[in-house]
Parts: structure tokens; C-alpha cells; sequence
């Protein structure tokens, strides 16, 4: 049986989509049935998010999580002790590790867009990266997109890269009461009927477009839904965050994951202008959750979107105000977006993502 140890760090500490991928592996491997021992490296909080999905593996708890120093040294030590055949981690490896390692990047956003980051952390992130790609035996992507853009910037990836779609968690197809959605969104004060956005308030998510999108509809049109951005504001969003606050749009910061599928459900449209991803989970948890979806079509979302999206001009607030106005002016075209949705969106499952990462490890094992 292979002993896998998995890097939970991101675990707990409101990390979005590394957050969710390693959440929805870790159920992925109990749902395929592998002879798999998990060991989780995390810190307590950590520990909660584990609880919260029934995970019955081991859990190593290495205190309280040090950054940098988490990565480096910590987890290297605790690996020594394990003794696991690999270690799954994302970005990142130890750089003494002493067992076979498999790094998943979910994007290069870093390398192709710095201007992104502050210096310090696209500086950083390249660097650890980087040696992670080389020490790897394994390395994962979200989507071909990704791969492509890791080949292009780290050609030692090309030869022990896998594609690992990502999956959706069951709980985002649960329909959920009329009163429940009420209850869930009035604990963060926010009404029914809106039209969504979710992700970091940061520049690559492209929401001063939507902003912008946004007033053209006020002006053009009576009765425009209200707006909503969930997400935390990270850098160079200050203006952004003003100038959104000033046109009516609502931002009630981070939502606790377990309420996500009740703000989904509650969107007459959900909206994802961004400029760069590697993937773009949020489009099958939409998708999953019955709602319309508007993308754009740069990077790796028409890959995620597939069929079952209407693609935008990320560049252009008209073409996505268009959108915008025939998802919720047009029923019969939304009815048929959200039938492709939820069709597309069963496809993607945290089993096949676990089955997929399994294979290429004993491949790479020989």
C-alpha cells in the first residue's frame, strides 16, 4: 500500500482554492477506493476543516503555521519521522526531502503577470517553485492551459507532468430550501437576487471591468439587480474597493465555505471577468449550484466552462454588460445554460482527480 503524506497547510486558513483542492482530494481518495495511507501535515486549524469532512486519516499536527519556515524545515522534519513513499504538496517542497515529492502549481500568474504581487511574493514564489519543479518527481496542473504556461516558463515540467482537473464538492448539487438560503445569507446581511462575483478583490480577477459593466448597466437599464463581490480585498485594491462601495455594490469580505453553495443558489447570474487563471473552480461550483455563468474567454475557463458558459471579452465592459443583460433578460437562455451547467459540472469529481494523481505516482515509481 503507498504511503502518501499530503501538505495541509492551506488547510483552515481561508486559502480558497488550494483550500478546496486539497479538501476535495483528500474525499476524492476515500471515494475511489485506493490502497492509499494519508498522513495531513497541518496546523490546528487545519485540524477543524479536517473534522468538518469526516476525514478519518492520520493528521499530524505541526503547530502553529511559520510561512516560510513552514515549508522549508518543519515539514522535512516531520517527513523524516513519517516516512511516507511521497509527499503532495502545493508550490512548494522541502528542499532536504527525504522521499519522493509531487508538486501541484495551479498557476504561473507569478511569472506571466508580476505586476499582480508585490515584488517580495512573485520573487518568492518563483523561486520555491521553481526548485520545487526540479526536485519533483510529479508534477500537477489544474488544466492543459496550466501545463502549457508551466512548461513555458519551467521546461523541466514537461516530462513528469499530469493534468489533475479538480472536482466538485457534492454539497454545491443539494438544493437547499428558500428558508435555508435566507437564514445562511441573512447571517452576513445580504438579500436574494443578485448578481455574483466571487475570488479575491485583486487586480488579476478583472472586477474593475465588471465594475464598469456594471454602471453601464444603471444607466441603460430600470432595474438592475445588486451586485455582489464575495471574497477578501488583497493588494492594490483600495480604489477599487471605494469606487465599487460608491455604486452600490456589495462585499461582505469572506464567506465561510460551508455557506458558498447558499450564495450561489441565490444568483440570478454568476459573473467571472478574470484575466488569468489556472483553472476557475468557482464556474463549476456555480454551475453545479443551478446558476447561469458569464466567463471570460482568455486562459484556462474556456477549459473549465466548456459548452455550458456565454464567454466575454475580458478587455470589453460592453460585451459583458450585454451578457449580463440576456442571462437574466432571457429566461429560455438561461434555462438552457444551467442545464449544460449542471451536465458539464457532474464530469468533473475529486475520485477522478485522486484515481488521475494515483496513477501518475506509481507510474513515477516504476
Amino acid at each position: 500500500m503507498m504511503h502518501l503524506a499530503i501538505n495541509g497547510s492551506d488547510l483552515g486558513r481561508q486559502r480558497g482554492g488550494n483550500e478546496s483542492f486539497i479538501l476535495g482530494l483528500l474525499q476524492g481518495f476515500g471515494a475511489a477506493g485506493l490502497p492509499v495511507r494519508l498522513s495531513v501535515i497541518t496546523s490546528p486549524p487545519g485540524r477543524q476543516a479536517l473534522a468538518d469532512i469526516s476525514y478519518k486519516g492520520e493528521v499530524i499536527d505541526a503547530g502553529p503555521y511559520r510561512r516560510i519556515a513552514y515549508h522549508l524545515w518543519q515539514q522535512e522534519r516531520l517527513l523524516r519521522r513519517l516516512r511516507p513513499d511521497w509527499y503532495f504538496s502545493t508550490y512548494f517542497l522541502p528542499l532536504g526531502l527525504p522521499c519522493r515529492g509531487a508538486v501541484i502549481v495551479h498557476d504561473v500568474s507569478f511569472r506571466a503577470h508580476p505586476e499582480y504581487f508585490p515584488r517580495s511574493i512573485s520573487s518568492y514564489m518563483h523561486l520555491l517553485t521553481s526548485q520545487a519543479i526540479r526536485q519533483a518527481q510529479v508534477v500537477a496542473f489544474d488544466s492543459h492551459y496550466t501545463a502549457s504556461e508551466v512548461a513555458r516558463y519551467y521546461p523541466a515540467a514537461s516530462a513528469k507532468g499530469v493534468v489533475t482537473y479538480p472536482g466538485v464538492d457534492e454539497r454545491y448539487f443539494q438544493c437547499l430550501s428558500s428558508d435555508e438560503i435566507r437564514t445562511r445569507l441573512g447571517a452576513y446581511g445580504v438579500g436574494t437576487g443578485y448578481l455574483l462575483a466571487i475570488g479575491n478583490i485583486h487586480p488579476r480577477k478583472n472586477l474593475d471591468l465588471l465594475l464598469q459593466a456594471y454602471r453601464r448597466l444603471k444607466l441603460s437599464w430600470g432595474e438592475v439587480p445588486a451586485m455582489l463581490w464575495i471574497g477578501p480585498k488583497r493588494w492594490y485594491a483600495d480604489a477599487l474597493v471605494q469606487q465599487a462601495a460608491e455604486s452600490g455594490v456589495i462585499m461582505p469580505g469572506y464567506v465561510d465555505q460551508a455557506d458558498l453553495p447558499a450564495f450561489y443558489q441565490a444568483a440570478k447570474a454568476f459573473v467571472y471577468p478574470s484575466l488569468y487563471e489556472g483553472f476557475g473552480l468557482p464556474v463549476l461550483e456555480a454551475m453545479a449550484s443551478g446558476v447561469p455563468v458569464i466567463a471570460s474567454d482568455t486562459t484556462s475557463l474556456p477549459e473549465a466552462a466548456g459548452n455550458a458558459a456565454l464567454l466575454i471579452d475580458p478587455q470589453d465592459s460592453a460585451d459583458l454588460a450585454n451578457a449580463i443583460f440576456r442571462v437574466v433578460q432571457e429566461p429560455g437562455l438561461a434555462e438552457v445554460m444551467v442545464a449544460r451547467g449542471l451536465a458539464h459540472a457532474r464530469q468533473f469529481t475529486y475520485a477522478r482527480t485522486a484515481q488521475t494523481l494515483y496513477q501518475a505516482l506509481l507510474r513515477a515509481q516504476g
